[in-house]
């Protein structure tokens, strides 16, 4: 049978040269290689495994346009989760090769320590575990529940290496992550939690940095900037937008705070559409994004619901930084 050549290359420079049907996905190929890809959801949905095709065309099968909207897939933009081989193809995957090991390290037993209401529609979750859980800056694990099998993604907003994990979970009505949170979880609950995945982590580089928020995507921003401010990623000025659906819905205020005493150089500024607190600006997060100058240089990370994310990504296109540099990571 004839086969297609597939190159993969990932950030840390490593090329991994594979052969391929036509037709077969490319993460069931990556995975005959002893390869697995990052992904979450499987079918489209999440944008997770989002990678770009650099030579090639590949067809993909069913996605979420709001995931991956038509202007990053005529850029080469592809999740590999739903991208089939039909030519020879040249991928470039947004991290190392360490993170594509041919095993995921195992998850481990949780224990929940604390749950605290921070805001509207909003849970400060704590989670023990017994080893400590080093990950990149940004990236997220995924939870389980006893009796269920449908795992949850949510990103850390501690620092790494650390034994006691801080989540912020948005409560959605009938969702079963936040009925179990609202009606059963107490400390002592038992929960399963997976090794870090994702491709959205802060880059340790010198450029100047701007960190756009809807919501609890805030809580990977939170990692990222305890990062810079404990030395351990190089320190650049870092502009923090943070948009949220009302006053009422702001948290980590103080945290915030407390980080900038160990990274003064930090600006931050805040967006509400409504019940809007002093010093707040009455609208979203993107429409700061015209009001201050960018450096050309700057790398702009987006993290929030996929319109928040759209209308980012066309706010810095207006400001003059191109979209596909833009770091994105899309929740539902």
């Amino acid at each position: 049978m004839n086969t297609i050549p597939v190159t993969l290359l990932f950030s840390d420079g490593v090329t991994h040269h594979l052969q391929a049907a036509k037709g077969d996905k490319l993460i069931d190929v990556a995975a005959g290689a002893g390869l697995t890809l990052l992904t979450d959801c499987s079918n489209g949905q999440c944008g997770t495994c989002a990678a770009n095709c650099v030579s090639g065309v590949m067809e993909l099968d069913e996605y979420d346009p709001s995931v991956l909207p038509d202007d990053e897939r005529d850029d080469g933009a592809v999740l590999c989760c739903v991208a089939r081989v039909n030519e020879p193809t040249v991928v470039e995957l947004p991290y190392d090769s360490s993170e594509a090991s041919a095993e995921e390290a195992p998850s481990q037993h949780g224990r929940v320590h604390a749950i605290e209401r921070v805001a509207d529609e909003t849970v400060r979750l704590e989670i023990d575990v017994d080893e400590p859980v080093h990950f990149l800056p940004g990236q997220y694990v995924r939870l389980l529940i006893p009796g269920q099998t449908q795992w949850r993604s949510y990103s850390m907003a501690n620092e790494t290496g650390q034994t006691r994990l801080v989540f912020f979970v948005r409560i959605v009505p009938g969702g079963m992550f936040s009925n179990w949170l609202s009606a059963e979880a107490v400390p002592g609950s038992v929960i399963e939690v997976s090794a870090p995945r994702g491709s959205f982590f802060l880059r340790n580089d010198d450029r100047p940095r701007l960190f756009i928020a809807g919501g609890t995507g805030l809580a990977p921003f939170l990692a990222m900037l305890r990062a810079v401010g404990k030395g351990s990623y190089a320190s650049s000025p870092t502009r923090l937008l943070v948009g949220v659906r009302s006053g009422n819905h702001l948290f980590a205020i103080e945290e915030i705070e407390a980080i900038k005493r160990d990274f003064p150089a930090l600006e931050v500024a805040y967006a509400a559409e409504a019940a809007v607190i002093p010093g707040c600006h009455e609208g979203y997060a993107t429409d700061l994004i015209g009001q201050v100058e960018v450096d050309p240089r700057t790398q702009v990370y987006l993290c929030g619901p996929p319109p928040m994310v759209e209308a980012g990504r066309e706010a810095i296109a207006k400001a003059g930084l191109r979209k596909g540099d833009a770091l994105c990571e899309r929740f539902a």
